[in-house]
């Protein structure tokens, strides 16, 4: 099975990638930008496949550039989707959503059913674009994947637990941080990618999907991990600046419909993550 794959080449989709090849599948790599209708159709016309995984899009949610968030990730996709129901019609398609379209207020291990309440321009984005999606239900098999947090080697320092194992590797004195009891779903891009890759190849899916672990850490506790790895301790430093108002304690996904479409799924402990990156080599 030929999978085409959009982001091929970025944080997620080179493990994306990598899982398909061990599952049997060939990724085809999707480059276009998704913002230019008649390029994203002549790419979409150039390439053989029987099933879609889109990855692409604006992803760090504190950028200032709050239209491109639109550009690519609504329009963008819809741009695609379109293309491909005349190129393939009736093909999967995995779109790579957001946990955060459920918003701030949200708590506990949510489900799918769960109401919806983005709060920023990126999940706002990823939900007008699951929106736009349903209107190619008829024409295609959509398939919305809603991701949790998930880190590894190669994630850029501007996130949480990557910044925070830099600190660790370099030895750092001080570290600043916000609010350290918060405990959220850490996934691994690894077991990400290995779930993507499953959903994209198994003979019934669900149409709409947590991915995550179902377990949550507190900052505190990985903290407490690295310093076990590495033997070395840091100052934690808070940073009003990192501190969200009305923070909920406790945030992760259920993944409990993707454990039932997945049965074979089975995510590492935060640890083995957190010594993997540690370890890894700095050019990786």
């Amino acid at each position: 099975m030929r999978i085409a794959l959009t982001g091929a080449t970025g944080f997620t989709g080179r493990f994306v990638s990598s899982a398909l090849e061990k599952v049997g599948a060939t990724p085809v790599a999707l480059r276009v930008d998704l913002r230019d209708r008649d390029a994203v159709d002549r790419a979409v016309r150039s390439i053989d496949f029987d099933r879609v995984i889109h990855l692409a899009g604006r992803a760090f949610v504190d950028a200032a550039d709050w239209r491109s968030f639109y550009a690519v990730n609504h329009i963008g996709t819809l741009n695609l989707l379109d293309a491909i129901a005349k190129s393939k019609p009736g093909a999967r398609c995995i779109i790579a959503s957001s946990a955060q379209v459920y918003g701030p207020r949200a708590e506990g291990l949510i489900p799918e059913e769960s109401s919806t309440n983005p709060a920023n321009h990126y999940a706002i984005s990823k939900l007008a674009m699951e929106q736009g999606a349903n209107l190619w239900r008829e024409k295609l098999e959509i398939v919305i994947a809603r991701p949790f947090n998930y880190t590894g080697v190669g994630q850029n320092t501007q996130y949480l637990v990557p910044k925070i194992v830099d600190h660790f590797r370099r030895r750092a004195e001080i570290i600043e941080l916000g609010n350290t009891w918060v405990r959220r779903d850490f996934g691994d891009v690894r077991s990400v990618a290995e779930a993507y890759a499953a959903l994209s190849i198994a003979t019934a899916v669900p149409s709409l999907v947590n991915i995550a672990t179902g377990t949550v850490y507190s900052i505190g506790q990985i903290l407490d991990i690295l310093t076990a790895i590495s033997g070395h301790h840091i100052k934690i430093q808070v940073n009003q600046a990192f501190v969200r108002s009305g923070d909920v304690e406790v945030l992760g996904g259920d993944a409990s419909l993707l454990r039932q479409a997945l049965p074979n799924w089975c995510p590492p402990p935060i640890r083995d993550t957190l010594q993997w990156m540690f370890c890894a080599p700095v050019s990786e």
